[in-house]
């Protein structure tokens, strides 16, 4: 692992936090939190604006974030983003940092879903809101419209993607860092390789899928585990990013393969030595920054091509 990869595991490892699947969801949040302070960069990357606003969700009250870069205008092109966290965990103050990179990357606005959480709002509460918000940003937004997520928010934003098929969305590209596509099972080689040790495990990934599934959901439906899906054709551009020490790594390259094979265009890259969660740290992983940037502009070339 990188320097600072083993900085930061071996910062939490001092912090003596209990296993996260041997909490209670607000024990776990609370963790969260502190571990989030921990690796927090040191300043908020500046963007030209960020604005708080308030949608009429299907549970209620539904929260968004947008970030604005600098010379953005209306048209520019948006990105519909969903934060990590395993359906449980995260909001929009955790991954603050990495949608002000993603803005400044790429140059198109991002608005970040505070959708609802498991378990007190299981599947599908997250994928409903996410739904919403993102019909409501194509309604502001006259130019390229794009979806994304990092980890379960990689999974929220590939089955908008794949529910947005010949609806009037028109979505031109997802972004999937890290993301959950397969919650079947746990048998990967790198769920074998990287099962402890490494931030996320596979013990807590089987905490989270029991939070956010519940009680007799098929766990082969592809709305739950989008490598099941059969039919992945006239999805958009995928740009994907994966992370070497990561218990996601091969259902991710998974689904790229697959989405590849269907026609979807594809752009693939793996940051070794890097544990899951690098992205959304920017201030503290120079990979981070890196694929933030790679991301960005890869994003920027696709809503170029249809404006």
């Amino acid at each position: 692992m990188t320097p600072e990869t083993q900085a930061i595991l071996e910062a939490l490892e001092g912090l003596g936090l209990p296993p996260l699947h041997t909490l209670t969801p607000s024990e776990a949040r609370r963790m969260r939190e502190e571990a989030a302070r921990l690796a927090a960069a040191p300043t908020s990357e500046p963007v030209s604006s960020v604005s708080d606003r308030v949608l009429e969700g299907p549970g209620g009250a539904l929260s968004v974030r947008l970030y604005e870069p600098k010379g953005w205008a209306l048209g520019g092109g948006s990105i519909s983003y969903f934060h990590g966290g395993g359906w449980v965990l995260g909001d929009l103050d955790t991954h603050d940092a990495l949608c002000r990179a993603l803005a400044n990357a790429s140059g198109l606005r991002v608005m970040a879903t505070d959708y609802r959480r498991a378990p007190e709002a299981p599947h599908p509460a997250p994928i409903d809101d996410a739904w919403v918000a993102t019909s409501w940003l194509s309604e502001q937004e006259s130019g390229p419209l794009m979806v994304g997520g990092d980890s379960c928010g990689g999974h929220i934003a590939t089955t908008v993607a794949a529910r947005s098929r010949g609806s009037a969305l028109g979505l031109v590209a997802q972004l999937l860092i890290y993301p959950v596509t397969d919650l079947s099972s746990f048998d990967t080689r790198s769920y074998g390789a990287y099962a402890e040790g490494h931030w996320l495990t596979k013990a807590s990934m089987g905490w989270f899928r029991d939070h956010y599934l519940g009680v007799g959901v098929d766990r082969t439906d592809p709305d739950v585990s989008p490598l099941h899906r059969e039919d992945l054709s006239d999805m958009p551009a995928a740009v994907v990013v994966a992370a070497g020490c990561d218990v996601l790594l091969d259902e991710g390259r998974a689904y790229a393969d697959r989405l590849l094979e269907a026609g979807c265009h594809v752009e693939y890259r793996r940051f070794d030595r890097v544990i899951h969660g690098f992205a959304a740290m920017p201030g503290t992983f120079p990979e981070g920054r890196e694929a933030i940037e790679w991301a960005g502009a890869a994003l920027r070339l696709h809503a170029g091509a249809t404006t």
